[in-house]
């Protein structure tokens, strides 16, 4: 047997290595009673933890304590998060906590506490980073189950507030075992497959148990690392998920989170009436302004002195001329391409001009709804194909589904 001498710093130092790297160890839950407590001048917080059989030291440093909702109290029942390590000065065992929060939450909402603050603290949710959806976006990509609610209203809306955009389905399982990775996968086949403007990541209602999947931590971490801004929509839930702390925006609804993404034609149409009103008004006021400014000018000509002050009485009206001139010039032009710009998006939207750029629309034979998949027809169904110079009906012979995501018109 051979001896191996240490000095005592040495070991004290291997054990602290070997606790805070052993997997059990650095990822502990404990539940009990604050035995005694104290804080020091540079805000960390120290206190044991204890019941009936046992007693532990723990630490709260400033930088966990300040990202606590509320700091313990000496007496109160909690439950700690956090990894063994080893004070080398005094060879002390003590936890090195990081999360803190009364008993009796639960250890599914303790855990996912814990994974939001973990984030928080690596700036995933940090609103800087948040970035400004588009006005008008040409193509929204869409992650939500293709046979769900969501994806009805999310096209419904779209389609009556600015058709000109195009959808781009990738279905996904929203709930269940399997859904994270499904939802990752969606999103991960939209950005890399096509050119989207926004993306909405949606689900319709659900009790809170149904949402795990928008609080898994792969999900999240997608969502963050989108190249493109992303609007989260749940419909009908109490509990705000970690992907809406995440995403760019959140909306209460599918619905809701469609109407973010898109402006309403009906606003365009009522900018270019308000436009057309202050432009005719602009006019009016300043033609009066410059009969007004003429008249004066000629009053004061006609009372100087023709032989003194003719010549002054000139170069003011002449001066007085040139700047009207200038300032009309320049609100016209404002007001104009502002006009132009509202008119050119309005014409845009009209119907007829979207079908004379080659898009056709489908619409069913029973009721006229129109058709933006095929999940809405089966073999034997009659449609109608509208065309920029008439329309033409059709029987389905066999839908054919495709595969990953799918390009729909919002009609």
């Amino acid at each position: 047997m051979t001896l191996r001498l240490l000095p005592v710093g040495a070991f004290v130092y291997l054990l602290r290595e070997a606790l805070e790297s052993d997997p059990l160890y650095s990822d502990l839950w404990l539940e009990g009673e604050i035995l005694d407590l104290s804080r020091s001048s540079a805000g960390h917080t120290y206190f044991s933890l204890g019941d009936d059989d046992g007693c532990l030291k723990c630490v709260l440093f400033r930088g966990q304590a300040l990202r606590q909702h509320q700091l313990p109290k000496l007496g109160d029942q909690i439950v700690v998060h956090g990894g063994l390590s080893i004070y080398t000065r005094t060879g002390a065992m003590q936890l090195v906590a990081d999360l803190v929060r009364p008993a009796g939450l639960g250890l599914v909402s303790l855990e996912l506490e814990y994974l939001r603050q973990r984030l928080e603290a690596e700036g995933l949710f940090d609103p800087g980073r948040k970035r400004p959806l588009p006005a008008a976006p040409r193509t929204i990509g869409v992650v939500t189950s293709e046979h769900g609610a969501a994806w009805h209203d999310i096209v419904e809306v779209i389609g009556r507030r600015f058709p000109l955009t195009e959808l781009l389905l990738a279905p996904a399982q929203v709930q269940g075992e399997g859904a994270p990775e499904s939802i990752v996968q969606a999103l991960q086949a939209i950005l890399t497959g096509s050119r989207v403007d926004v993306i909405i990541l949606a689900r319709g209602g659900g009790a809170t148990d149904d949402l795990s999947a928008f609080n898994d931590e792969r999900v999240v971490r997608a969502v963050f690392a989108s190249q493109v801004p992303i609007v989260v929509g749940v419909g009908h839930a109490t509990d705000r998920t970690l992907v809406e702390d995440v995403a760019d925006l959140h909306a209460p609804t599918p619905s809701a989170a469609a109407e973010l993404c898109v402006p309403s034609s009906e606003a365009l149409q009522e900018l270019v009436q308000s436009l057309t009103s202050r432009l005719a008004s602009s006019f009016s006021a300043q033609r009066a302004a410059d009969l007004a400014a003429a008249h004066t000018a000629a009053q004061r000509l006609f009372a100087s002195n023709p032989t003194e002050n003719l010549h002054e009485s000139r170069a003011a009206v002449h001066a007085l001329a040139n700047h009207l001139q200038r300032s009309a010039v320049m609100r016209m032009t404002v007001e104009k391409q502002g006009l132009a710009r509202a008119a050119g998006i309005l014409a845009a939207l009209e119907p007829a001009a979207v079908l004379k750029r080659g898009y056709a629309a489908i619409q069913s034979i029973d009721g006229g709804l129109p058709v933006f998949s095929v999940a809405q027809v089966h073999p034997g169904s009659e449609i109608v194909t509208l065309l920029e110079d008439g329309s033409f009906r059709s029987i389905v012979e066999d839908p054919v589904k495709a595969a990953g995501a799918s390009v729909v018109r919002a009609r």
